[in-house]
């Protein structure tokens, strides 16, 4: 069967900019899937609306590309397998996607999580992921994230047996990938911020200032990340040194997801970091214990969660080497 070309722009000449396909394949039947897809997905930096074409600039910032596509050649009574779509990346000078998202059936049929088919590279294991968690991978994806998708595909396999889907009552058997962040009652939505805002780079871990309302509480919150508690100032007296405070007023009533998205790996690739951002929001200033906000950009990537000041120095450390993995501190917000 003939398939039409995707609207993917051509190979980047320099630095590679890493980004997602996401292809409508029901052939225009199910718009109401498709239109609650997008608006969980929320107006992500970069992204491209159907009929954009692929020659529009990526987002400036840190460049990434989300081309959404609306390809009814893709879809209808004949759905596109990810192997299918897969080999129609096999062409010269074409910029391949990090990430492809598909509707499906499965799309339509589940409207509490909304899940869509995916794969990385151009032979990736197939599994299912939500719209939202999507877009929160998609916000870190210039950071790498082959490993985060690894995890995706052992825990919510797509299981394809000849180009053939799997039936219905055996699919459904898998909880997507993201299934936690569609089912909260603040799920994550990516919406622009009103201006411009820093880019991040993480040479540490980092802690951002996002409410200018109450300085004593911040220096309060400052001085209880540095100092720590308990066993840990056996260890370290000061964890200043594996934090930078970020108090810049640009980022005053940022979100969650409008910081994640400007925070850029540092030079050193052996840089002692935990893959994650922490936040010093208005529920930080003014709430006992001044909880910080966690927001993971690899494991668990967007979906955050809080520790007391006083622990996210040794929390950050300890994610750093390995020690301890954010189960071990989410327990603690339970």
């Amino acid at each position: 069967m003939m398939r039409p070309p995707f609207p993917l722009p051509p190979r980047d000449e320099a630095i590679r900019v890493p980004g997602i396909l996401l292809l409508r394949t029901d052939g225009g039947s199910e718009s109401d899937a498709w239109n609650d897809v997008l608006e969980r997905m929320g107006e992500l930096p970069g992204m491209r609306p159907p009929g954009a074409g692929g020659a529009a600039e990526a987002e400036a910032s840190i460049p990434r590309r989300l081309i959404v596509a609306e390809e009814p050649g893709w879809g209808g009574s004949a759905r596109a397998t990810p192997q299918e779509i897969a080999a129609a990346f096999d062409r010269p000078g074409a910029w391949i996607p990090d990430l492809v998202v598909l509707t499906d059936a499965r799309t339509a049929r589940d409207a509490e999580a909304r899940p869509l088919l995916a794969f990385s590279g151009s032979d990736g294991q197939a599994f299912w992921i939500t719209p939202r968690q999507t877009a929160m991978a998609y916000l870190a994806l210039h950071r790498g994230l082959s490993f985060t998708f690894d995890g995706f595909a052992e825990e919510a396999p797509a299981e394809w047996e000849d180009g053939e889907e799997t039936e219905p009552e055996e699919e459904d058997g898998y909880e997507p990938a993201g299934f936690a962040l569609e089912t909260r009652t603040d799920p994550p939505r990516y919406t622009p911020p009103a201006r411009a805002l820093p880019v991040l780079v993480q040479e540490t871990d980092l802690l951002v200032r996002t409410d200018f309302g109450d300085d004593a509480a911040w220096a309060s919150v400052v001085d209880r990340v540095r100092r720590g508690r308990g066993a840990s100032l056996d260890v370290i007296e000061d964890f200043g040194e594996y934090v930078t405070f970020i108090d810049d007023p640009a980022f005053a009533g940022a979100t969650p997801e409008q910081v994640m998205a400007q925070v850029r790996p540092g030079a050193d690739p052996e840089a002692m970091i935990s893959d994650t951002v922490l936040i010093a929001d208005t529920a930080t200033l003014r709430e006992p214990g001044h909880p910080v906000r966690v927001v993971p950009l690899e494991d668990e990537v967007g979906d955050s969660f809080r520790v007391d000041a006083e622990v996210a120095g040794i929390m950050v450390v300890n994610l750093a080497l390995g020690n301890m993995d954010l189960g071990d501190w989410r327990e603690d917000d339970a």
